[in-house]
């Protein structure tokens, strides 16, 4: 979990403060009352906090929200960034604004919940633990969280690639969604899991007659092709690259 505090930032009217608190407040109640569960301590936990002190401060208006905490409790809670603070939403990158204006409350199921979201950010030595820990995962067990760029199910995340396996398709240092709730099939590119080691390996997923193989990109890649038996797990489909310009 990280330590993360909210960032200091210059003085906004105290009167749109209490307006943002009272906003943030009434959703959060709402939430509530929908899942007698919730707490500012598992609000704090989505966002990345390392307490619900500063879930707290937002809320009371200690603190007025910046983007970075409005788009993080707008995940966590579920709601369109506009409907707390018109002041920050049209600084919002367009993508995120765009795909932020779907944010609904929704249960913990996993189908496709909106059109993208802020996801964690895992390497590849994580990788192996976190396909089995998958379920169980909260938000404040990665320190980088960005944008999915499309839509995702409720238990996405993304890997940061450190092999080069998959070159051309993908290179070390690109950011791939693994999405564990798309059924992959023959031509798509997936995280297995070998369970007697924990290694896991990004590779495109072939099948020749009745046997399932993994195959790498990269025609130098030494045991390009990988014959899939009972000691692997497919942890998740690769839905897309995250590309920044």
């Amino acid at each position: 979990m990280t330590n993360a505090q909210p960032p200091k930032q210059p003085e906004v009217d105290p009167a749109i403060v209490a307006e943002e608190s009272n906003r943030l407040q009434m959703i959060y109640r709402a939430r509530k009352a929908a899942d007698k569960s919730l707490n500012q301590a598992i609000v704090a936990e989505r966002c990345g906090w390392s307490s619900q002190g500063s879930v707290s401060q937002y809320m009371t208006g200690r603190i007025a929200l910046n983007i970075e905490a409005l788009l993080k409790l707008a995940n966590a809670l579920r709601f369109p960034p506009a409907e707390v603070s018109p002041r920050l939403a049209p600084l919002l990158p367009t993508q995120i604004k765009e795909a932020a204006a779907t944010y609904l409350p929704t249960s913990d199921v996993s189908t496709e919940v909106d059109a993208g979201r802020m996801l964690p950010v895992i390497g590849e030595v994580q990788a192996g633990a976190f396909c089995e820990a998958v379920d169980n995962f909260h938000p404040g067990d990665a320190d980088e969280w960005i944008h999915s760029g499309g839509p995702v199910s409720s238990r996405a995340f993304i890997l940061r690639v450190d092999g080069t396996s998959m070159v051309p398709d993908v290179y070390p240092g690109d950011r791939v969604v693994i999405d564990p709730d798309i059924e992959a099939q023959p031509g798509d590119i997936v995280l297995a899991k070998r369970t007697r080691d924990q290694s896991v390996t990004l590779k495109r997923l072939r099948r020749e007659g009745g046997d399932f193989y993994l195959e790498a990109s990269n025609p130098d890649f030494p045991d390009r092709i990988i014959r899939l038996t009972e000691e692997w797990h497919i942890c998740g489909k690769a839905r897309r690259k995250i590309v920044e310009l």
